[in-house]
């Protein structure tokens, strides 16, 4: 079993140094229709990598075989997540395989009992079908609100996405009453917050706002990191507003690395403004989180006059060495 495995994983290497001819198109083909998972996740691979839009059919007969194989023909799911990722990514028209990963579950032994191998394939699943341009909002959003509720976080997360990606204008207050109800955790929060900027846009900032009191800090800390990314200037005031509730160094260069992500110059601004107190920690933070950005020269010259007001002439000097 191994010995042949190793020889289909070589066969697909042998391809990918080749050219699509018919010859190689057919045995994609026959190894999508009949091998394991693993063997066909790298043949999937290889067709979304060469665009070939003619096998799309053939990736979803091959996700739905896998499917109906479970853990016999697809362990952990690696054959399903590459065909979903293919089809996403060359463009497949029909929901139907995604609605298929949406639900699916497949258990798989581990030591001391089961479990489930497929959040990844129904996380991956939704924002696919949130992209899928023939299904219905309705069609959509019903799915996508299974997952909100879904056990594993990382899928509540991706649900929030598609949901936001989706750009339907009702989900926005789907995400707003997952917020309110909670999540143990807090990138799922986040991910919800992301989404009701990305959709209520301005409408969405008191409420957010009002988040940066929470009780929980971990809470807070999202509240506060989707209001820097947030385009919307209204947003970025709001979270430089309160940054002195920020107290420690951790929080502090979380929302730095949003702020450096958000595209207003309201939050460049304020981050070329930390450069010149006399703060080392956040001042060297900041050049981490900016420093990608530092090769286009009118920017590293902002920075330099930045960092020449800085009162601390031995902080002046270790922060014009880090550029």
């Amino acid at each position: 079993m191994a010995k042949r495995l190793e020889q289909k994983l070589t066969q697909i290497a042998n391809l990918r140094r080749g050219q699509p001819t018919r010859t190689t198109l057919q045995t994609l083909e026959s190894i999508l229709s009949r091998e394991q998972g693993v063997v066909v996740a790298r043949a999937a691979d290889l067709v979304a990598e060469w665009g070939l839009l003619d096998q799309q059919p053939a990736l979803a007969g091959a996700f739905k075989r896998l499917l109906e194989g479970g853990a016999d023909t697809d362990p952990q799911c690696w054959g399903k997540l590459a065909l979903v990722k293919a089809l996403q990514t060359l463009g497949w028209p029909h929901p139907e395989v995604y609605l298929l990963g949406c639900r699916c579950v497949q258990m798989e032994p581990v030591w001391g009992g089961q479990e489930d191998s497929a959040p990844s394939l129904r996380a991956l699943s939704a924002l696919a079908l949130a992209d899928c341009p023939s299904v219905s909002n309705d069609q959509a959003m019903d799915e996508l609100v299974r997952l909100l509720a879904d056990p594993a976080w990382n899928v509540r997360a991706g649900a929030a996405q598609a949901v936001a990606n989706l750009g339907y204008p009702y989900g926005a207050p789907l995400l707003k009453l997952r917020v309110l109800l909670g999540d143990p955790e807090p990138r799922v929060i986040g991910a919800c917050l992301d989404g009701l900027l990305h959709l209520a846009r301005a409408r969405a900032v008191p409420f957010i706002r009002e988040l940066l009191s929470h009780a929980d800090a971990a809470f807070r800390l999202e509240a506060h990191c989707a209001l820097a990314a947030s385009s919307l200037p209204e947003a970025v005031g709001s979270a430089t507003a309160e940054w002195k509730a920020l107290a420690d160094a951790r929080s502090r260069k979380a929302v730095m690395a949003a702020l450096a992500s958000s595209p207003t110059p309201l939050a460049l601004e304020f981050l070329f403004g930390l450069l010149a107190i006399d703060n080392r920690s956040d001042a060297t933070a900041v050049l981490a989180v900016v420093g990608p950005r530092l090769g286009e020269a009118d920017l590293r010259q902002r920075a330099l006059r930045a960092i020449a007001q800085n009162p601390n002439p031995a902080l002046r000097a270790e922060l014009e060495a880090l550029l």
